[in-house]
């Protein structure tokens, strides 16, 4: 009797234990990832990879391997305000295919731009990429001003603009569809600045006092 008792309160525990873990499958199943929560888990994930690195969402798109999941694109850049960057971009579709990236594509390292051999069709679509390619342009102002106050020295920014006015820099020019590039450093009583094309070509060099 005692036999029968015990396997009768074991069959009703593995009862319990059983219904348990299939309502606990049914919330996780059921209380799906928020596009917000999908992106913090991938940002979070890819920052504790690369502590050193600015990370950024270029895009955040619904998956098209299952509902529910997400297409996100992040940036990674290594030392963005040197004149060398080094950009990196990485895909992910999350949860779909977990925190492995989906695509994972170098841009710039080491004073190199993957691709610009296409140019003149290629178009630079990133503040780091202009960056590089003023540097990098063979142009004898931008090499001096770099050089005389040091590489480690000198910060540099970029921003992208439809247009330029005429009296907007003092090239006396209208320009459409450029990178305005800033050099700065520390201890100097100007920036120089460039005039980058989509393309690569710099339209023209000028200095502007801080």
């Amino acid at each position: 009797m005692d036999l029968i008792l015990k396997v009768g309160v074991l069959i009703v525990v593995l009862v319990v234990v059983i219904s348990v873990v299939w309502l606990l499958a049914s919330h996780q199943k059921s209380g799906q990832l928020t596009q917000s929560q999908a992106e913090q888990l991938v940002l979070s994930d890819v920052k504790q990879s690369n502590p050193n690195a600015t990370i950024s969402v270029v895009s955040v798109t619904n998956s098209p391997l299952e509902a529910n999941s997400w297409q996100i694109t992040l940036s990674v850049t290594y030392n963005g305000s040197r004149p060398c960057p080094t950009l990196l971009i990485e895909g992910f579709d999350y949860p779909a295919t977990g925190l492995v990236p989906s695509t994972d594509n170098l841009y710039t390292k080491g004073c190199v731009i993957y691709g610009l051999s296409n140019a003149p069709s290629y178009v630079i679509s990133s503040p780091e990429i202009a960056i590089v390619r003023s540097y990098t342009a063979n142009s004898a102002t931008i090499t001096h001003y770099v050089s005389t106050y040091g590489y480690n020295n000198t910060i540099v920014h970029a921003a992208f603009y439809s247009s330029l006015g005429a009296n907007a820099t003092p090239l006396g020019k209208q320009f459409s569809n450029v990178w305005l590039v800033n050099y700065s450093a520390a201890g100097t009583s100007y920036n120089l600045l460039a005039v980058l094309a989509q393309s690569g070509q710099i339209q023209g060099t000028y200095n502007s006092s801080k």
